[in-house]
C-alpha cells in the first residue's frame, strides 16, 4: 500500500484517532500526553521516509528527535541507533561500582546568618568574655562556631 501524503488540517484528527488506537498513552512513555505528538521519520536526516511512526508526549518525541539528530556527532549512524539504544538501556540497569564519583560529593551545609544571630545573642547574654568570631564569608560552621554551639547548648541551622 502506497503512503498517503497528509494535509496540515488533517493532523489533528489523526493525532487523536491514533492516540486513541494507542490506548490514551504514548508509546514510548506510556503516560497520557498532555500535548501529544505526531511522531515521524524526518526526511531530512539520513534514510528519513516522512513516515508517521505513532503519537508521543513532547518530551519523548524530543528525546527521540535529539537522538537522531546528534547519533552521528557521536560517531553512529541512525541504522545503528536503536541498538546503541537498546546498550544503552542495559547498561543503565546493571549493577553500579561501589564508588561514588567525586563530582557528587555532598555540599557543605551553609550556616544561617539568623542562627548565628542567635548565638552571638546567646553568647553576649552569657557575658561570653573572649572574642567573637566572625560569620564566616563561606557561610560553613567553622570548628571554632561548632564549639560554641555546644557549649552555649545551641543546635546550629542550615540554609537548605
Amino acid at each position: 500500500m502506497k503512503p498517503r501524503q497528509l494535509k496540515h488540517k488533517e493532523v489533528a484528527e489523526v493525532r487523536e484517532t491514533m492516540l486513541e488506537q494507542q490506548g490514551g498513552v504514548c508509546l514510548v512513555c506510556g503516560t497520557i500526553p498532555k500535548r501529544p505528538c505526531l511522531d515521524h521519520s524526518h526526511v531530512k536526516r539520513v534514510k528519513g521516509t516522512g513516515l508517521i511512526r505513532g503519537v508521543l508526549c513532547s518530551s519523548c518525541n524530543v528525546f527521540i528527535a535529539k537522538s537522531e539528530n546528534n547519533c552521528m556527532r557521536y560517531g553512529f549512524s541512525q541504522t545503528e541507533l536503536p541498538e546503541i539504544l537498546r546498550s544503552m538501556a542495559d547498561y543503565l540497569e546493571q549493577d553500579h561500582h561501589p564508588l561514588i564519583h567525586p563530582s557528587e560529593a555532598p555540599k557543605p551545609k551553609k550556616l544561617k546568618k539568623q542562627s548565628y544571630n542567635k548565638l552571638i545573642k546567646e553568647m553576649k547574654l552569657n557575658d561570653y568574655s573572649k572574642k567573637i568570631p566572625e560569620y564566616p564569608k563561606s557561610r560553613k560552621l567553622t570548628v571554632v562556631l561548632e564549639r560554641l554551639y555546644i557549649q552555649f547548648d545551641m543546635k546550629p541551622e542550615f540554609y537548605k
